[in-house]
Parts: C-alpha cells; sequence; structure tokens
C-alpha cells in the first residue's frame, strides 16, 4: 500500500510543480482608450507612407539588442508630445510623457513581390499612453502598400524573402491579435513597453559620418532628460556581437526574447525560471532548465518558445543559446 500511495505521489509531483511555477496575474486594468481605424490617422509618417519617413517631431530609434520575428526587419518610432520629454534615470524603461506613442513597423527588404524583388511592409504596432495607461494594437499594411488599417485580430499573410545570409524562405507570417499582444506586454495588471530601457537604448548611432551615444543625442534635442550620468546607465550587450563573450549574449538574447514573460510579473511567472539579463546565473534558474531551453527554443511545435510572435526557427539564436547551455554542464 505504502508503495502505491509513494508511486502516485512521485506522479503527481510534475503536476504540483507546474502549477506553484506558473502565477495566474491580476486582469490588466480596463483601457477604453480606442486607436484609430487608419495608421495615417496616428500622424507618425510624412508623405508616401510605405516611405517610411518619420513625421516631424517623431524620432528613429534602436535598440542594442531586438527580438527575432521570422527574420523580418523593423523600423522603430517614437512620437513625444511637443514641450514635453522622456525622463529616464537607470537601466529600466523611461517615464514616458501623457501622449506617447510607440511605432514598430516590420517589413522584409528582400520579398519577391508583384513587383520583383523589393521591399514587403507587413504590420506597424502601436503602443499609445493615454490616461496614464499603454493601449497596444497592431496595423496591417494592404497590397497596395499605401496604407496600414487597424485589425485586432490575428491574421496571417504569405511572405517569400531572403534573410542576410541569402537563406531563401517562404513563410505564412502570422500578425498578433490584440490579446497577444497583451499577453508579451503585460506586466502585473498593466501593458508596459519591453525594448525600449535605458540599457538597451545606451548604444552608438551613425549621424552622418560620426557615431554618437543615442541617449547623448536624444538629450541634445531636447526629447530626454538624464536624471543620472550616461556613465551610471548600463548597456545590454548586442546579441549580434561577436567581440562579445556568449554569456553575455545569450542572456541578452533571453532578455529580448524571453524575459518579457519569464519575470516576477510577466504572463508566465515561473520561480523556476527568471530571464532578465541582470539577475545573477544562480538565482534565474537556467541551469535547472537548461535542457528544457534547448529542446523547447531549438525546435517548433506546440512547446515551442517564444510561444508567440515566430513561425520558423532563429537558426543563429538557437546555435547562440545551444553554445552558452552546453557551456553551464
Amino acid at each position: 500500500m505504502r508503495s502505491k500511495i509513494f508511486i502516485l505521489i512521485i506522479l503527481f509531483l510534475p503536476f504540483v510543480y507546474i502549477l506553484s511555477c506558473n502565477r495566474q496575474n491580476k486582469a490588466i486594468e480596463n483601457n477604453t482608450t480606442l486607436l484609430p481605424r487608419s495608421l495615417s490617422s496616428l500622424g507618425i509618417f510624412k508623405g508616401q507612407p510605405d516611405s517610411l519617413l518619420p513625421a516631424q517631431g517623431v524620432e528613429v530609434y534602436e535598440l542594442s539588442s531586438t527580438l527575432f520575428t521570422d527574420y523580418a526587419e523593423k523600423q522603430r518610432l517614437i512620437k513625444i508630445p511637443a514641450g514635453k520629454k522622456l525622463k529616464l534615470s537607470g537601466d529600466g524603461l523611461p517615464e514616458f510623457p501623457e501622449g506617447t506613442i510607440l511605432a514598430k513597423t516590420f517589413f522584409y527588404s528582400h520579398a519577391k513581390t508583384n513587383k520583383g524583388i523589393g521591399r514587403q511592409l507587413i504590420e506597424t504596432r502601436i503602443l499609445l499612453l493615454k490616461n496614464g495607461k499603454w493601449t497596444a494594437g497592431t496595423y496591417k499594411w494592404n497590397q497596395h502598400q499605401d496604407g496600414a488599417i487597424y485589425d485586432p485580430a490575428s491574421t496571417e499573410v504569405a511572405v517569400d524573402f531572403s534573410d542576410k545570409q541569402g537563406d531563401t524562405h517562404q513563410i505564412k507570417y502570422r500578425i498578433p491579435s490584440k490579446q497577444d499582444c497583451m499577453s508579451c506586454h503585460q506586466s502585473a495588471n498593466q501593458i508596459i513597453p519591453i525594448g525600449p530601457k535605458g540599457m538597451n537604448l545606451n548604444r552608438e548611432i551613425r549621424i552622418g559620418d560620426n557615431k554618437i551615444n543615442q541617449l547623448i543625442e536624444l538629450q541634445s534635442k531636447g526629447k530626454l532628460i538624464l536624471g543620472k550620468g550616461i556613465d551610471k546607465i548600463s548597456r545590454l550587450p548586442d546579441y549580434e556581437d561577436l567581440h562579445a563573450s556568449v554569456e553575455h549574449r545569450a542572456r541578452a538574447y533571453m532578455e529580448i526574447n524571453c524575459a518579457h514573460c519569464h519575470n516576477p510579473n510577466g504572463l508566465a511567472y515561473r520561480q523556476s525560471i527568471l530571464l532578465n539579463y541582470q539577475v545573477p546565473l544562480k538565482q534565474s534558474g537556467i541551469e535547472f532548465n537548461k535542457n528544457n531551453i534547448i529542446d523547447r527554443t531549438g525546435s517548433m511545435g506546440q512547446f515551442h518558445m517564444p510561444k508567440i510572435g515566430t513561425t520558423i526557427l532563429d537558426k543563429q539564436g538557437v546555435e547562440l543559446l545551444r553554445k552558452y547551455i552546453t557551456s553551464l554542464q
């Protein structure tokens, strides 16, 4: 009898573990802000929309490490209301003024289109701060590439493209639904931005023939107030920078691709795995979950990670994680 009870306990332990490692977050506070039907209504671009030229007062910004989305390229823009400024005092997110718009446009430069090989615009994701809360939504570009319409549902777009290595891919790119956006951007009961943290913005950018620190450039333009000296803000490595260590590159990859869910306030909160870059290895749970990380990032299917935003494997990213994980053994 005791042996049967012992066997039942052993069989039941995995379910107890799963339940203990996943917390149901509070429901996101209701935000009644509605996004306009047409992307053009937000005043992000000037001239022909498909030129992606930022309108007056709209700034391009770059990140050191970026989200992998089926090899799509991205343009990141921020529209700060006139007379307002970002306030940054550390490695985390800046304090954004009311009315801020963050826009990220996904496209493929080397796609087969009805005009031959050229740029194919897929979607523009929007975060709008109003009444102190962020609203998330996605705009789908039409076939004529002369505009984008808000669509809260998830849709698929056929894309035939070549990546940086010259490999060709034929995919059905999946534009996320509004619920998908909320899932990734959820922090406790709020929606927040993911990428533009101080440590991910603290990098050099090219202005003409010169390189300048991006935060210093934003400050000189009157768009940013630095609460601390630039030397007090950390730098997230570029995970594609081969001069950086495999450890730092892999942790940066997990910070931008995984940590938005795997953190104490994320949707996939797990006590056994915290993937923020600055969490010490011994506290991250990476060593305990190393086989799971390799298996779930290295194959597509029901258990693939990340769960949202990819339909094909990031070969280079998977190999980087594999190198890092095997180095821990």
